[in-house]
């Protein structure tokens, strides 16, 4: 078997925590203050980035359609329902259509998996789904039905993915790329402070008017954004090193970590006891709580019974002839 490119773990590690801390910052404190700046510098690539990764690997992958459908929808249709059941639900259990907070993911990254393949040869594909990404944010109606927003928003970071070679940034000198990230990451603090960009956007969620302001200056905002998304990215991927550390069994068994992390940050911020009067401790307790969940949820038994469970729903459900 071939062994796991560490470089690729390293940086989900980094995603996954990130994507843990920005939902407990989220749902403990809110987006004011330095919450909100932590949630800006935070959302503002880490699902950009997970989702490139996520078309990068598209493209190695040997799984079925089939295969991919019932892993993916299947995985959607289990999590989705059972927070639906459970106290922090968003919508009926039986609406299928509207994902429940973070499991929009696997329900766009199965339409990405199984239409990538004939969408990938579409001449100018990349150039054409950009314009769909600035044109989406004018549609009113396209919110959070089947995430159809972040579905066509999200698609460009998986098709720039899917078609990404890594050979195009391994030349490029390590200061540069490192420079580049910060000044990507300063922009992004100088756009939250001077109310340029507000957090929500950085969801692709809200169309330009939900957010207030015009279709001109909503498409401005989204260039931004997604240049933003792509040079942080690359840069990541360009300064990730190749051995393995502590923490890159989190990039190893993220999908885990994704699955359940929502439970135990909805379970905390249900108590209303973390709370310490300041934003400084505040946002350190939350460094600390999504470590403590990461290293839970990366346990390796944990992604074994997933796993061991999905290949069996797999095996169940696809007739091979």
């Amino acid at each position: 078997m071939k062994e796991r490119d560490a470089r690729f773990d390293n940086i989900k590690a980094i995603l996954i925590f990130l994507v843990v801390l920005g939902h407990t910052i989220e749902y403990l404190y809110g987006n004011k203050g330095m919450y909100g700046v932590a949630r800006a510098v935070i959302y503002s690539f880490h699902m950009p980035a997970f989702v490139f990764i996520s078309g990068y690997f598209a493209r190695k992958s040997k799984s079925s359609l089939p295969d991919i459908t019932i892993k993916y929808l299947g995985t959607y249709l289990i999590f989705n329902t059972l927070f639906a059941l459970s106290p922090w639900h968003v919508d009926s259990p039986i609406n299928f259509l509207y994902p429940q907070l973070i499991y929009w993911y696997l329900l766009c990254l199965c339409f990405w998996r199984v239409s990538i393949g004939a969408l990938s040869k579409i001449r100018f594909i990349v150039p054409l789904s950009l314009l769909f990404t600035l044109y989406i944010g004018t549609c009113v109606k396209a919110d959070r039905f089947m995430s159809i927003s972040r579905a066509i928003c999200f698609f460009s970071f998986f098709l720039i993915g899917y078609k990404f070679d890594l050979k195009l940034i391994q030349k490029l000198p390590k200061w540069l790329m490192a420079l580049t990230l910060f000044a990507c990451l300063s922009a992004v603090v100088y756009a939250h402070y001077t109310g340029l960009i507000p957090v929500k956007m950085y969801e692709y969620i809200q169309s330009y008017e939900a957010t207030e302001v015009t279709n001109i200056t909503g498409i401005k905002m989204r260039i931004f954004m997604i240049a933003i998304a792509l040079v942080i990215t690359l840069c990541l991927i360009g300064l990730a090193p190749s051995r393995k550390f502590g923490f890159t069994i989190f990039g190893r068994n993220s999908l885990s970590i994704y699955l359940l992390h929502i439970f135990i940050i909805k379970a905390i911020a249900g108590s209303k006891i973390v709370n310490f009067g300041n934003e400084l401790t505040n946002i350190l307790f939350s460094l600390v709580v999504s470590l403590l969940i990461c290293l839970v949820l990366s346990i390796p038994f944990i992604t074994s019974v997933y796993n061991k469970f999905i290949n069996r729903v797999v095996k169940a459900s696809v007739v091979h002839e």
